[in-house]
């Protein structure tokens, strides 16, 4: 997937419509590493759950984090996530450590392009090899 082409010819602007239209994008894909789904949220609540304890993400953070628009998007092969609001991105590892979690200031557009294009220096999530087309973005 090509999220700075994806990024360039879109207009989104709140998480909601970026899940769409990734949800839209990813059809096309044949091995994704990102997962976009609309069930994400469900998923992410359920973890949440699952593993609490004092020292990972609880339901009252959550809840506080939705207050700002916040909306798991998307769930890496790896089973990190990926959330955000309109202006930050959230990294979120799949043990829901909330010390490990990676906070960034961009947009999720922004985000997924960045990281394609090997500018996201993260703890949690792969390095992206570079290309001659991550450089030219």
């Amino acid at each position: 997937m090509n999220f700075h082409e994806i990024k360039e010819q879109s207009d989104v602007h709140d998480p909601h419509s970026f899940l769409q239209l990734m949800i839209t994008e990813q059809q096309s894909e044949d091995d994704p590493f990102f997962v976009f789904q609309t069930d994400i949220e469900q998923k992410f609540e359920t973890n949440i759950q699952f593993l609490a304890s004092e020292d990972t993400l609880s339901e009252a953070d959550y809840h506080y984090w939705k207050e700002t628009d916040f909306l798991v998007v998307s769930q890496t092969i790896d089973g990190d996530f990926i959330g955000g609001n309109m202006d930050e991105t959230f990294v979120i590892p799949s043990s829901l450590y909330k010390q490990d979690i990676e906070i960034y200031p961009l947009f999720l557009s922004d985000f997924f392009a960045s990281y394609e294009a090997g500018k996201i220096d993260s703890n949690i999530l792969p390095k992206v090899a570079k290309t001659e087309e991550n450089d030219e973005m």
